[in-house]
């Protein structure tokens, strides 16, 4: 199932012209998820320290996507009352938005990841059932219009 997940993402952004030339691909083909499972919400005290080592493998490759170097991303996040799991993470870059994760239903785990270049929304993975795994892949052409949408 990763190996489909996978190629959706890549074969989804590589465009072929009318003469048969390869158009340069967007920065979605530089990312893969590390797998279907969700990632789990890091606390807030593990997004001021070294966040990436809370985030796992979700990170791998974004600085390709986002054109910034994650060495001056920085992570802040939300919580509801009584929990100390966050419930929304914006990544940035001053004010450049490169990633967002967002727990929907408050279980802990994020339900949307969401990549961005420029201000503009890449890549979206969308665990629309909340049971913990992407069922939805959208993939966002250069001025952030939908251009693909893959269920998973």
């Amino acid at each position: 199932m990763l190996r489909r997940f996978a190629a959706l993402l890549a074969g989804a952004v590589v465009f072929v012209t009318g003469a048969g030339k390869v158009k340069a691909q967007t920065p979605a083909a530089q990312w893969s998820p590390p797998g279907r499972e969700m990632p789990q919400m890091p606390t807030i005290a593990e997004l001021q320290g070294n966040w990436q080592g809370a985030v796992g493998g979700w990170f791998t490759g974004v600085e390709g996507v986002s054109g910034i170097p994650l060495a001056g991303v920085r992570a802040t996040g939300e919580t509801t009352a009584g929990s100390a799991r966050a419930k929304f993470i914006r990544f940035s870059a001053g004010a450049r938005t490169v990633a967002v994760w967002t727990d929907r239903n408050g279980d802990g785990r994020a339900d949307m990841v969401e990549l961005f270049r420029a201000g503009a929304p890449v890549v979206q993975v969308v665990d629309a059932d909340f049971n913990g795994s992407a069922d939805v892949l959208r993939l966002y052409d250069a001025s952030g219009a939908l251009a693909r949408e893959s269920r998973l």
